[in-house]
């Protein structure tokens, strides 16, 4: 096990979440536990009208409670602020208002929908073959980073969470030309990918995405990268952060990217 210290985790969700029940408490007593230095809770904002969480996040509630929570853990912990957005490139107008208005440090980008139907379920899959449902992700995708404002495009390659059990399992070269197409685009527009270890606490058992990906994303020029848990509970944080660090070393990345005002900063690996 790598013993290099982990800079930090970008990808957290707590109650103010859809999804989560942890407190922001919680999860930064759990980063100060594992010697985590900086945190970013990411709570969903979706705008799918069938989400679960359309409607459920309130930036001023979240942003406030930031402010309170940098206060109780100053000199022991960094927070920033963080959202993560779905379906950025098909709601502007409800994102462009939310950016412009909040100070957030960090913004994701992910998509949870393909069209009408939401890729976070095993049903995606039904009546498609891989090269269907995968190719039809990877091109809502590509539309996404070719207009959406945010840092970094969230789990890159989020549909294999939920097809563990499809037939060869998901292979990243088979879809090589669209997934280049999309870090080609990121690397054009100045958009980051994360090392996602949400993922890897599914049955599937690798972070989104997997090396060959990263390898692609370096070879292109890409080198903002960040890494993060997806984490929901207390005991999600962190989770393989190091293997995360471990990937991106072999994947050629001599360092992580934090944010501050949305800006970029370069911090070693190691």
């Amino acid at each position: 096990m790598s013993t290099t210290p982990i800079p930090h985790d970008y990808h957290l969700h707590t109650h103010f979440s859809v999804d989560s029940q942890m407190t922001l408490d919680q999860l930064c007593d759990s980063a100060l536990a594992l010697g985590i230095a900086e945190v970013c809770p990411t709570e969903h904002a979706d705008f799918v009208p069938e989400d679960e969480g359309f409607g459920f996040y309130d930036p001023d509630g979240h942003l406030a409670a930031l402010d309170r929570v940098r206060e109780r853990y100053d000199g022991r912990l960094t927070v920033r602020a963080g959202v993560e957005i779905g379906e950025a490139h098909r709601y502007p107008e409800h994102v462009a208002p939310l950016t412009g208005r909040y100070p957030f440090d960090f913004v994701i980008g992910s998509l949870h929908w393909v069209g009408p139907e939401c890729v976070m379920t095993p049903e995606y899959f039904d009546g498609k073959t891989s090269e269907q449902a995968y190719g039809a992700y990877f091109d809502e995708l590509l539309a996404l980073v070719r207009s959406g404002d945010f840092d970094v495009v969230g789990h890159l390659d989020v549909p294999k969470r939920y097809a563990a059990d499809e037939p060869g399992g998901f292979n990243a070269e088979c879809h090589e030309e669209r997934i280049r197409a999309v870090l080609r685009t990121c690397v054009e527009r100045g958009i980051g990918i994360e090392i996602n270890t949400g993922t890897a606490r599914r049955p599937v058992g690798v972070p989104s995405p997997g090396i060959e990906v990263l390898r692609w994303y370096r070879e292109l020029g890409g080198e903002i990268l960040t890494v993060g848990s997806d984490g929901h509970r207390p005991q999600h944080v962190g989770y393989r952060l190091d293997h995360a660090l471990e990937l991106a070393s072999a994947a050629g990345f001599s360092h992580l990217t934090a944010f501050e005002a949305r800006e970029p900063r370069f911090i070693p690996i190691g």
